[in-house]
């Protein structure tokens, strides 16, 4: 599925109306046969209409269950509606979504990163697509929540192209044992694409799915790592 706005690969024909039609030649072909049976039937010894009743019982219980899927079927599809919509919305603004593939667009990135507890040490890396390190950024060693803006230079000052890089938070503790990092991470929303299963959003060439989205802001928030 390329991101290349909203679009629609689903098939035109849905489940419940596969199974209805189906259900109705089943049906047909049932009512044939039981005219038959009737007709030939002997006058003296006539058929047990328990069986027939049953199957008709269960035609019944059948399609009452199409109904239900069918209903389910459209719930969904105004659901699946909704999303893209709300995706659509979501273009032109920055969103916050978790994760360590950090968007590099116009020269900048923005991302946060949370520590459970106070840190001993820390180190906050940027990475390629190919894992070479990019930059090294100073980390707060604070318990909880820090955000941070790169301005888009690496190591030797120059500043890189825009595009995916990969952010590695490794934090220790007291104790000199690793800690479990969260970090989220901000992007312009560039395009959407969607199908009959899922809703995707790129931030430039970084992909996420629409559920994925923490919060949606005009801009990111301008801040040095604190």
């Amino acid at each position: 599925m390329s991101i290349t706005g909203i679009e629609s690969t689903g098939s035109s024909s849905t489940g419940s109306a596969v199974s209805s039609t189906k259900l109705a030649e089943n049906f047909d072909t049932f009512l044939t046969m039981l005219t038959v049976q009737l007709k030939n039937q002997d006058p003296l010894s006539p058929m047990d209409s328990t069986e027939f009743t049953n199957q008709l019982v269960q035609f019944s219980a059948v399609e009452q269950q199409i109904a239900s899927n069918k209903n389910l079927e459209n719930l969904i599809s105004v659901t699946q509606t909704n999303t893209k919509a709300q995706a659509i919305a979501y273009i032109g603004h920055t969103i916050e979504v978790g994760g360590t593939m950090v968007p590099v667009q116009d020269g900048k990135a923005a991302f946060s990163y949370t520590l459970p507890e106070e840190a001993r040490s820390i180190a906050v890396v940027i990475k390629d697509t190919s894992g070479a390190v990019v930059a090294n950024l100073p980390g707060n060693t604070t318990a909880g929540r820090h955000e941070v803006e790169w301005d888009g230079r690496d190591t030797d000052g120059n500043v890189v192209e825009d595009g995916p890089y990969y952010l590695s938070v490794v934090a220790t503790n007291g104790e000199g044992e690793t800690m479990e990092v969260g970090s989220t991470v901000y992007g312009r929303v560039t395009d959407v694409a969607a199908d009959s299963t899922e809703t995707l959003i790129a931030m430039g060439k970084v992909v996420s799915k629409v559920e994925d989205v923490l919060t949606v802001r005009e801009r990111t928030t301008s801040t040095a790592a604190n």
